[in-house]
């Protein structure tokens, strides 16, 4: 059975590193220094549309703030921001509908009934709702370090640099419980 349209148009990511060069030889991406921030901009809107919504788990750049709006403004989607270690210079940002540290995520819809996601830039061992089959996505270990439990790595050096839509997510959890069996 698959979701509604409406978990097609909600997008998770995390650890963008926009205005941060050195990260491409750091996390071995594909793409040259120079070309590195378009690049990103671009694959995120071949399939995230300018009404979606796009949850960033942290680490959006490392660049000023002006810098990182004009980046931010090329970018499709509504946006939301769980703050991650290197997000101090873009915190007062105007570009996100919403900024947490942490984000208890729900959905329902006549597909799916009651998922539950916990949105922290850090990876955790336990979180709310967790015993009761809530998910939990992270970045911060750019695809270093596995999650435990229905939790894993939503960054783009753990996802080949793209971005996962609910439908995605849920597909990804779902094959993870059944693992866990």
């Amino acid at each position: 059975m698959r979701l509604d349209e409406d978990a097609k148009r909600i997008w998770f990511t995390a650890d963008l590193h926009f205005l941060h060069p050195k990260i491409c030889k750091i996390c071995s991406r594909p793409v040259r220094e120079e070309d590195h921030d378009q690049w990103l901009i671009d694959r995120f809107n071949s399939v995230i549309n300018k009404h979606d919504q796009l949850f960033i788990l942290g680490d959006v750049s490392m660049g000023n703030l002006a810098k990182t709006d004009k980046l931010l403004d090329q970018m499709n989607g509504e946006k939301y921001l769980i703050l991650g270690n290197h997000d101090e210079s873009i915190k007062n940002s105007t570009r996100f509908k919403h900024k947490t540290q942490i984000y208890d995520f729900n959905f329902d819809s006549k597909s799916y009934h009651n998922i539950h996601l916990v949105l922290c830039h850090y990876p955790m061992l336990s979180w709310n709702r967790k015993v009761h089959g809530s998910g939990h996505l992270f970045g911060h270990v750019h695809g270093r370090v596995s999650g435990v439990g229905l939790s894993f790595d939503i960054g783009v050096d753990a996802n080949e640099y793209m971005p996962l839509n609910l439908e995605q997510i849920c597909d990804k959890l779902t094959k993870i419980s059944l693992d866990l069996m």
